[in-house]
């Protein structure tokens, strides 16, 4: 049964229902993996969207269960030891240190496949939201080749499958059916739809920019924290793309200047152990610090605290640490590099420094921490512009607008 919803005056919209098709999707309330997209599911209700997830199983979960008003299906793909293809980041990474697990990726899409036919069938579904072309692409292939017209594919990525398509001709020819089928392919930064461009017209006719989505009920300026004028914080997965040690460079270069300021790293991943040496290394040993991630609601504390907020990456497809931070009105620093640039204009909502520079990196800390002046003027704009540009409102409007477009 459909209903027509009410937006703005007297336009009337009828309410249609999505699958999203994903391998990232949070676990339990409060869990980091995927959960810019249940927050997306979640506001495109406001929309008269309703979504219905399809995602992978981990350990301990139910089969299905319904979080916040969104229901999720999980399909298994092997013992609870053998499922660990999804939620940790690694899916390629994993294939690349031992091809032999080829066998249990298509395991895992063949279970994706059955289980999204069942939910296409039994909700009625018409469109298929597909999250991370690689691999859900695969996935969404035999969708199309089973249910043709009945069914309209929507791509979206977000960063690491597009770097595969661009960087491995192979994966991309293999990839290119599915590009085809799709109605439309987003992307979260201008970044990667220039890359996505290069690929080839029929992809470059498909890609439409939709930054990813922050929750502005959990990311405000919060009066009741107390900011820190020394306090220097990054949020990242620890790998060698977020270029951390070069921020703990930067943050020695300025230790004789500055010699209270400190940096609070917040993230896990590969490099946890070299950059805990690295610490030591630099005898930055209570001047900077590695902490697990916190849920979000004490990320906003997080970014409330400090003075600045830096991501020091490479080609990142995004960056959403920032846009949660400056919606804290916290100043941003960012590299001029992939899709950071987006969202921080240099010296207007924030201050963009050149890839893996530590003297700059280390003159921009320098010049925010020294001038709260600067500091609050970068904060104020970002802050604006992040309400503007990076609610999640925004992005669940561009979602809906597609879904609905013949």
């Amino acid at each position: 049964m459909s209903f027509k919803l009410k937006i703005e005056g007297d336009q009337h919209l009828e309410s249609i229902k999505v699958l999203f098709l994903t391998h990232n999707y949070i676990r339990f309330k409060g869990d980091f993996a995927g959960v810019f997209l249940h927050l997306l599911a979640r506001q495109l209700r406001e929309e008269g969207v309703e979504v219905v997830v399809v995602a992978p199983h981990d350990a301990t979960l139910p089969d299905s269960e319904t979080i916040e008003g969104i229901k999720i299906h999980r399909f298994r793909y092997g013992k609870d030891e053998e499922e660990t293809f999804a939620y940790r980041g690694e899916m390629h990474r994993q294939l690349f240190r031992n091809p032999f697990r080829i066998f249990l990726l298509i395991r895992f899409l063949k279970s994706a496949y059955h289980l999204a036919c069942s939910v296409i069938e039994k909700e009625n579904l018409s469109v298929v939201s597909v999250h991370w072309v690689i691999p859900n692409g695969v996935v969404a292939h035999f969708l199309k080749k089973r249910y043709k017209d009945k069914i309209k594919l929507i791509l979206s990525s977000h960063g690491t499958d597009i770097r595969l398509l661009c960087e491995m001709p192979l994966i991309h020819r293999f990839f290119r059916p599915i590009i085809k089928r799709a109605k439309a392919w987003t992307v979260v930064s201008s970044y990667l739809g220039n890359r996505i461009m290069k690929l080839g017209k029929e992809a470059a006719d498909k890609v439409t920019v939709v930054p990813l989505p922050n929750d502005e009920t959990l990311f405000y300026p919060d009066p009741q924290v107390h900011k820190e004028s020394t306090l220097v914080v990054a949020v990242s997965r620890l790998t060698g793309q977020k270029r951390i040690s070069f921020l703990l460079e930067a943050i020695k270069a300025i230790s004789k200047e500055l010699p209270e300021a400190r940096l609070e790293i917040y993230g896990t991943g590969p490099e946890k152990l070299s950059l805990a040496r690295r610490i030591d290394e630099l005898g930055l040993k209570g001047r900077a610090i590695i902490k697990e991630p916190v849920p979000q609601q004490e990320l906003r504390k997080v970014y409330n605290r400090a003075a600045v907020v830096v991501l020091n990456s490479i080609e990142e497809g995004f960056g959403l640490a920032l846009t949660e931070a400056m919606l804290c009105r916290t100043a941003v620093i960012g590299t001029n590099s992939g899709g950071i640039t987006d969202i921080i204009e240099d010296k207007q909502t924030g201050l963009l420094v050149p890839p893996d520079d530590i003297e700059k990196l280390a003159d921009a800390i320098g010049v925010i921490l020294k001038d709260r002046h600067l500091r609050a003027r970068l904060a104020e704009a970002g802050y604006r512009k992040a309400l503007a540009q990076f609610s999640s409102r925004s992005s669940a409007r561009k979602f809906a607008e597609l879904f609905r477009k013949k």
